[in-house]
């Protein structure tokens, strides 16, 4: 059987655990094992947020440094503070979205800086903030997310799309989940 490492990051609010639940859901729905595992810092206090989804043979629900296929950011600089679990084949989906550090004097990375520092890898650069407000919830950023990761054939053979739209739940999510799969990426090897 297969096996996905999916990381995914972001900040306190933006749905990250709520994402990895909507995974492991629909992977109840197609009879796939998901481990799922949260780690977090000041999350409420807009600190940073992970979550690791392991997906078929797997035994431990933490993803090892350098073992992560897909490493999202559902904001931007937390693909940074996260890049240690990436390899060079690991794809890597940023949402163009940057929050700004709660601490102050630290300076803001723009989308182009943090670009920058991958150098080498495999990056798509997505909207979802905006394919979430398309589809009438701001909140909906994690499904377009997923909508998307699905497109990349991160679930295939695992999850099926029927599994998500059940997990989904609510119109608006769905909505955001098919608009995700429909996006063409920029997709950079830097």
């Amino acid at each position: 059987m297969a096996r996905v490492n999916i990381l995914i990051a972001g900040v306190g609010g933006q749905g990250i655990i709520t994402a990895g639940k909507i995974i492991a859901e629909a992977g109840s729905y197609s009879n796939t094992k998901v481990l799922i595992a949260e780690t977090h810092g000041l999350a409420q206090r807009g600190g940073g947020v992970n979550i690791h989804v392991r997906i078929g043979d797997v035994n431990s629900p933490l993803i090892p440094f350098g073992k992560a296929d897909y490493l999202v950011g559902l904001e931007a600089i937390e693909v940074l503070r996260n890049l240690n679990y990436a390899s060079r084949n690991t794809e890597i989906i940023i949402n163009n979205y940057i929050i700004r550090p709660v601490l102050p004097k630290v300076k803001l990375l723009s989308l182009n800086e943090i670009l920058g520092k991958l150098r080498g890898l495999k990056v798509h650069v997505i909207d979802a903030n905006s394919i979430a407000l398309k589809a009438g919830n701001p909140k909906a950023v994690n499904a377009a997310i997923l909508g998307f990761l699905y497109s990349l054939g991160a679930f295939r053979g695992l999850i099926s799309e029927d599994s998500f739209i059940k997990a989904l739940k609510h119109e608006s999510n769905i909505i955001a989940f098919k608009l995700g799969m429909s996006v063409k990426s920029m997709l950079k090897v830097f």
